[in-house]
């Protein structure tokens, strides 16, 4: 009789040690891919849209016919105020920043955040029901879903690599009944981080104004002057050389302006307003106007002249320049 109590006895705290074995195995783990947004030309400016997905595995001793619970929490970067104000930033220069923000549904319109409850929640996934007694695993994806938008003052940001680092953390809690609360604390949650990136390069867009003369009598005798503008918008940071090539009836370096009838008329175009520098078109030489931009709008003047002629006809004189930004 008390062999049999003991053995009996002796089953119930096996059986009981058993149980708190599997239950501290249970854990989860986690991988994620990188989301990059690739590389952005400001000129030509989008909003850009792309997905990573994270991979889980949660494991553990199912004890009733219930289910898993895996909750999937991503935080706050390192420069973020909080999960709705996400940011990159630039790789050298802190205070250059981008805006982006991370998604949990394909629409865009819930940001994938840590706060059970609050507009950006994390994403919970129930698996099961398992039986009774197993040890269940519970394997699944999240797709995250990215965007950084076209209204980041793209222009006005150096070039350069912008990046984030995202904690992710994926946890489990065994329930009975579905449900939106948190995940209790069962086991062991994985940890891992989520590398966020964007590269944006230097480009520049340029204009100009017309450059008109105006109309002159045929023995016009003193210099005649004009002006235009030329702008020009490049990336902040971006060195730039702006040059004008000789047109299109140019002999050597002396541009002509040709009229309908065959006829010409040397001009010439300058950097200065004094007209002693003339505005060429051989880069890394004087001949070219350089500057560094500041991501707004440059504006630089043409000051053009045409020397008096002898033999001239009455008639309407053109030419076209090429405009020509290098950076």
């Amino acid at each position: 009789m008390r062999v049999l109590k003991l053995f009996g006895l002796l089953c119930v705290f096996t059986l009981a040690s058993l149980f708190a074995t599997e239950r501290a195995q249970a854990s989860c783990t986690a991988t994620i891919t990188s989301l990059n947004f690739g590389v952005i030309n400001p000129v030509t400016p989008t909003t850009v849209d792309v997905n990573a997905t994270i991979n889980y595995t949660c494991s553990s001793l199912i004890t009733l016919l219930s289910y898993i619970k895996v909750c999937i929490e991503i935080g706050r970067g390192p420069q973020d105020t909080d999960v709705n104000s996400r940011v990159l930033t630039h790789t050298t220069i802190s205070s250059e920043k981008l805006t982006y923000n991370v998604y949990s549904n394909p629409a865009l319109t819930t940001v994938f955040g840590n706060v059970y409850g609050s507009a950006s929640p994390p994403v919970i996934i129930h698996h099961g029901p398992y039986a009774i007694g197993l040890l269940a695993t519970a394997r699944g994806s999240q797709t995250v879903h990215g965007r950084i938008p076209v209204t980041n003052p793209f222009m006005l940001r150096s070039v350069g690599q912008y990046n984030s680092t995202l904690p992710v953390t994926v946890r489990m809690a065994i329930v009975s009944v579905i449900g939106q609360s948190p995940c209790t604390v069962t086991g062991t949650p994985a940890n891992i981080s989520f590398p966020i990136a964007a590269s944006l390069i230097s480009a520049c867009k340029i204009n100009a104004q017309p450059l008109n003369f105006g109309s002159q009598p045929s023995n016009f005798s003193v210099n005649v002057m004009s002006t235009s503008t030329i702008a020009s918008t490049c990336t902040k940071g971006t060195p730039y050389q702006i040059g004008l090539n000789n047109g299109l009836y140019a002999v050597g370096n002396q541009r002509r302006m040709k009229a309908g009838d065959g006829q010409f008329i040397n001009y010439e175009l300058y950097k200065d307003s004094a007209r002693s520098q003339r505005w060429g078109a051989a880069l890394n030489t004087a001949e070219t106007l350089a500057g560094v931009a500041t991501g707004a709008a440059q504006n630089a003047s043409v000051y053009g002249k045409v020397v008096p002629q002898t033999g001239l006809r009455a008639a309407n004189y053109k030419d076209t320049i090429t405009v020509t930004i290098t950076y």
